[in-house]
């Protein structure tokens, strides 16, 4: 009678728990946090400029869902993003730097940090063994909180192979204008939007806990640069990790 008795209270205590851990997640609303390790790089639009390269970027913030209906939702977040962009100017351009001289072979590095805003819908699939699938759009306006700019250049005909300078300074400030060239600014726009095509999985792994994956594209569509003669946006592509409480 007492193994009876204990054996039905471990099948008890089974099923509970194994109902806990697969319980869905089907809130009306919930947070989490995320970190998005990606690559980006950026496209020119007029032909003064080439691109240069491959950046890493990540991001990082908080993420929230609304329901609107069965496995529709709004998706909100707020995340710090940093990204490295490249450009380089065409090998056969020569400028001329104010009080230095005539230069070619000139290439920029901008490292900047955004704070972005996505606001996305997403959908999800129904949940099955604890596993769903995701995918979502929508769009990712961003404000920049931060920027320095690298540059490298040779002097045109000479035998030295440095820039003037070959530290990082602030774009927009202007005690950097006299590394601006004659035909060439480095300011970058304040405001940034992009948008954003994300798809990846979703498991459940105990009560209201869940973990969030997936690729994620950003499709920068306005100029980041601030000249009228120079434009270019930038894209990135990111691996999203991350928990939903």
């Amino acid at each position: 009678m007492k193994l009876t008795t204990k054996y039905s209270l471990l099948l008890a205590l089974t099923i509970f728990f194994g109902k806990s851990l697969f319980a869905q997640d089907d809130r009306d609303f919930r947070v989490g946090f995320k970190i998005i390790p990606g690559f980006n790089w950026a496209k020119p639009k007029t032909n003064n400029i080439l691109q240069d390269g491959t950046g890493i970027g990540f991001s990082f913030g908080v993420m929230t869902d609304v329901k609107l209906a069965d496995n529709y939702y709004f998706a909100g977040e707020i995340l710090v993003s940093s990204m490295s962009n490249k450009v380089k100017m065409k090998d056969t351009t020569v400028q001329t730097l104010p009080g230095f001289g005539l230069y070619d072979k000139i290439s920029y590095k901008y490292n900047l940090k955004y704070v972005e805003i996505p606001l996305t819908f997403k959908f999800r699939t129904k949940e099955s063994n604890g596993m769903r699938y995701w995918g979502q759009f929508g769009l990712a306006p961003g404000f920049i909180i931060g920027s320095t700019v690298s540059t490298l250049a040779s002097p045109a005909g000479g035998t030295l192979k440095n820039f003037p300078t070959d530290e990082k300074y602030i774009p927009n400030d202007g005690e950097s204008d006299r590394y601006d060239f004659v035909g060439y600014t480095d300011n970058i726009n304040v405001f940034r939007c992009g948008m954003v095509l994300g798809a990846g999985i979703e498991y459940n792994l105990s009560g209201n806990t869940s973990f969030y994956s997936g690729l994620r594209f950003n499709n920068g569509f306005t100029d980041f640069l601030d000249d009228n003669r120079t434009k270019a946006i930038n894209n990135v592509v990111g691996l999203e990790i991350g928990l939903f409480f």
